[in-house]
């Protein structure tokens, strides 16, 4: 693996991988479409022009506006997002989540399952 970036912001940390992009919420925050427009500069920094996909370790409970999916939706270089869910009633949840938005979008239960969906998914987006 390459070199990699950490953000610590107030509501979550981010870590930027090659073509992945993972970020985890902290507990009792609410996502809101908002938040959108840091995720935006983010991937406009590191990515430019090549796909990335998002996963969400979702460590913590926190609260998501479904209508951050169709605003995550408007970002062309996001091919995906991913799901880490670790508490089996947060499944349901991240599916429902997943209707909202239009491109490939998976839900997984560890970290692994969801690196290897990733490079799957960058390699069929080359």
């Amino acid at each position: 693996m390459g070199r990699f970036y950490h953000y610590k912001l107030d509501y979550c940390e981010i870590f930027v991988l090659e073509n992945v992009l993972v970020k985890q919420i902290e507990e009792g925050e609410i996502i809101s479409a908002d938040h959108v427009d840091e995720l935006i500069r983010i991937i406009d920094k590191h990515f430019k022009d090549k796909p990335v996909v998002y996963l969400s370790n979702r460590t913590f409970s926190y609260s998501v506006d479904p209508l951050v999916y169709k605003e995550a939706s408007k970002i062309k270089q996001l091919i995906g997002i991913g799901i880490i869910v670790s508490e089996e009633q947060n499944v349901n949840t991240a599916h429902f989540e997943g209707k909202f938005y239009d491109r490939d979008f998976n839900v997984f239960r560890n970290f692994d399952d969801a690196m290897i969906w990733s490079n799957s998914l960058l390699q069929k987006n080359r």
